[in-house]
């Protein structure tokens, strides 16, 4: 979608800032900021049914999923909050506070922030509220969250595929990009993943073993120049 509006890098992030923003004032201004930089962008964007991109028009199905691979998603949210000091962020969470002014409707499970609709779980607004009427916010969840609801996911039997001779005929021409996980940069692709115990573990072992193999190999060659 982006490559086809020919947009460059600066102008694809505001595409994706607008397709991620949960609140329609935000999206509004960051639409009008890819109009001051690209108008033929722009209006490519806008001829596409909003409710197919964009977590602000979505009804709150995606439940804040933006990508197809949701591990992937978790991955990389859970990396940049493992590097957070656990102790500070816990005193600012009671201690801190926002400018904004937000509507909480505790009846309709919504608040105007737009967190509460595209999660299911109340948002921190939501909670202040629950508090000061002595209400649980856990109740507040939504139900798909349960663990019943989970449960019931895999309590159907799955069908197993059958050979490749029964299938349909498609009646349409798969077309594979070339590009696609084509790296343009030279060498190997550096991993951002945080090491752990156990990484560490490992390089350990294996500094251990070469320095042994370093070892052997000087031997060896000490035997032979004494011979």
């Amino acid at each position: 979608m982006l490559s086809a509006a020919a947009m460059d890098g600066n102008q694809q992030d505001l595409c994706w800032q607008a397709g991620s923003e949960y609140q329609l004032r935000k999206f509004n201004r960051i639409m009008e900021e890819i109009k001051k930089q690209h108008v033929g962008a722009f209006a490519y964007l806008d001829q596409i049914n909003k409710e197919k991109w964009i977590a602000s028009h979505d009804g709150g199905w995606r439940c804040g999923i933006l990508t197809t691979n949701m591990s992937e998603c978790i991955n990389e949210v859970l990396k940049g909050a493992r590097r957070l000091p656990s102790a500070s962020v816990v005193t600012r969470r009671h201690n801190g506070h926002g400018i904004n002014t937000h509507v909480v409707k505790i009846a309709n499970r919504e608040c105007s922030c737009g967190k509460w609709n595209q999660f299911g779980i109340p948002c921190s607004h939501a909670q202040k509220v629950c508090g000061a009427y002595n209400i649980s916010a856990a109740s507040m969840v939504k139900d798909y969250y349960d663990l019943m609801a989970y449960n019931n996911t895999y309590s159907k039997h799955f069908e197993p595929v059958q050979l490749e001779d029964y299938w349909d005929d498609p009646n349409f021409q798969l077309v594979h990009d070339p590009t696609i996980g084509i790296s343009t940069c030279p060498g190997r692709n550096q991993a951002t993943r945080i090491h752990n115990e156990m990484d560490w573990r490992q390089t350990r072992a294996r500094q251990e073993a070469q320095q042994q193999g370093d070892s052997s190999i000087q031997e060896n060659m000490s035997d032979e120049d004494c011979s």
